[in-house]
């Protein structure tokens, strides 16, 4: 199972519950030297020298844009028939009388 706490990128001394972490960076970037914003993952910060390495290897980005292109789906498209009143009345009438003409 995945690890529940996370490292806040400012400090690694901090474990921080991962569903909090995009709170506690907000408060933590005031702190400390200012890190470069990873364009995939707001939570991912690094260094400006290591950002060019990190966004090309980004696990973010690998989620986001696959290697393999998701199979093209061909469908046909028909538009609908019309549906006359005297088909959808009750059988139960035996004059399929009309009253909205």
């Amino acid at each position: 199972m995945d690890d529940p706490f996370v490292s806040c990128p400012y400090d690694p001394a901090h474990r921080v519950p991962r569903s909090r972490i995009q709170g506690h960076i907000v408060k933590c970037q005031v702190k400390h030297p200012e890190l470069a914003i990873c364009p995939y993952n707001a939570t991912h910060r690094l260094p400006h020298s290591e950002m060019t390495h990190h966004v090309k290897n980004c696990p973010s980005r690998a989620a986001m844009f696959p290697e393999t292109p998701p199979t093209k789906i061909v469908a046909k498209l028909t538009s609908p028939t019309p549906i006359l009143q005297r088909e959808y009345l009750p059988e139960t009438d035996p004059n399929h009388e009309i009253w909205d003409d």
